[in-house]
């Protein structure tokens, strides 16, 4: 392994160590946003698809140790209140990573980020709209657009928040569920890319040992969420998504 890492050049290497764990400390403090924050400073060094294969192993790492904090039951409750957005986004994922791999994104992308930047935002400011619940139909429409998206693009995280933001859920709630639906996608996202040659043994091993700094990182995060309240939680998450949906635009102009 550590003949493969020394292929890297130093400055590549460290740099991917210190936003890996970067990454790690906002997952822990809100919980999701370690995708956006690789691929963001990856694009900004011309390194888009190494950011890539370098975000997945810490993702799915950081994911099920997100679950692994909860209960068994609380798994249960999770699965049984979201199963529709669950089954819609995993049927969508199969699909955008069939259909979308040769479809022009940049339109989708940038839209999905201005409609997450405007309603995160109206939620900030607190500007009441209708109330609205976790219905059947409501759930499987947010779950299908966060499938496909996150086929076609390997970003699942905004759609998926925004969703659980704009039904209020629980601070405990949307921690648990965000761990839940990233696992799964971090799954599949490595077996798309173990066939795209993306996911290698070179940028594989690098991936590897970035889970070291993500996991630190993330316990860092975990003990500031302790103190956080459901508003200061809310107001955070908020703040993400408002930067979420500049990431997505600003994606959109550089796909790959």
């Amino acid at each position: 392994m550590l003949n493969l890492i020394l292929e890297f050049e130093t400055s590549t290497f460290l740099f991917f160590v210190t936003v890996c764990f970067v990454a790690g400390v906002i997952k822990g403090i809100i919980g999701f946003g370690m995708p956006m924050i690789i691929l963001g400073a990856s694009a900004a060094i011309s390194l888009p698809s190494l950011g890539l294969a370098v975000l997945i192993l810490p993702t799915l790492v950081t994911n099920i140790y997100q679950v692994s904090m909860f209960k068994r039951s609380d798994l249960v409750v999770c699965i049984k209140e979201f199963k529709f957005f669950l089954l819609f986004c995993l049927l969508g994922l199969f699909i955008g990573i069939k259909l979308f791999v040769l479809a022009d994104l940049s339109y989708l992308v940038a839209g999905i980020g201005f409609v997450v930047l405007v309603v995160s935002f109206a939620q900030l400011i607190k500007l009441k709209g209708p109330k609205v619940n976790n219905s059947v139909r409501r759930s499987s429409i947010f779950g299908m657009i966060t499938g496909l998206l996150g086929g076609g693009t390997g970003i699942w995280g905004p759609t998926t928040v925004l969703y659980l933001t704009s039904i209020e859920t629980p601070k405990r709630n949307q921690i648990l569920f965000q761990g839940l639906i990233f696992t799964c996608n971090s799954l599949i996202l490595l077996t798309a890319h173990l066939y795209t040659g993306v996911f290698s043994y070179n940028t594989g091993t690098l991936s590897a040992f970035m889970i070291i700094p993500a996991i630190i990182g993330m316990q860092f995060g975990v003990g500031i969420q302790g103190y956080l309240n459901q508003e200061k939680f809310r107001v955070l998450t908020l703040i993400s998504l408002c930067l979420g949906g500049f990431y997505l635009m600003f994606r959109s102009l550089y796909m790959f």
